[in-house]
């Protein structure tokens, strides 16, 4: 129990560093504007929060492995096998691709989508590290 507390406490500890690595600029490129012009999106940071998202659905698969599975799409005879990791790995690519081209055609006309987006992966690996780290719990 300790240990899944120690992994759960570096979770959140590297989340919040992580997160506030990203609002910070480097001292010499400081911009006297805060804001970004619509015409620029932020590939960078919506890079890491795939990043994130791919990081944690693979975390949730590695931690499901051969292990009973009560979802129904992803349950293989009742087990999280290497069909199972295939259909999640082939949904966190179909959602990238989709959210890639959605920035790319809409995102500097609507600067918003990618903020959306980046919110999303975050959340997503959020739960998806929650759901990895509920395993480790009941092994």
């Amino acid at each position: 129990m300790k240990r899944i507390q120690k992994v759960v406490g570096l979770c959140i500890w590297v989340a919040l560093l992580g997160s506030a690595a990203l609002a910070q600029e480097p001292l010499g490129q400081l911009k006297s504007d805060p804001w970004q012009p619509a015409e620029k999106v932020g590939w960078r940071n919506l890079t890491v929060s795939i990043a994130a998202h791919g990081a944690a659905t693979g975390f949730d698969a590695w931690t499901s492995w051969q292990r009973p599975e009560r979802n129904g799409f992803l349950a293989d005879g009742g087990r999280f096998t290497a069909s199972s990791a295939y259909k999640k790995a082939g949904l966190f690519a179909g959602l990238t691709a989709v959210e890639i081209l959605v920035v790319k055609k809409w995102g500097k006309k609507h600067p918003w989508i990618e903020r959306a987006c980046r919110i999303a992966n975050f959340t997503s690996a959020g739960m998806l590290v929650s759901g990895g780290v509920h395993n480790l719990g009941n092994r």
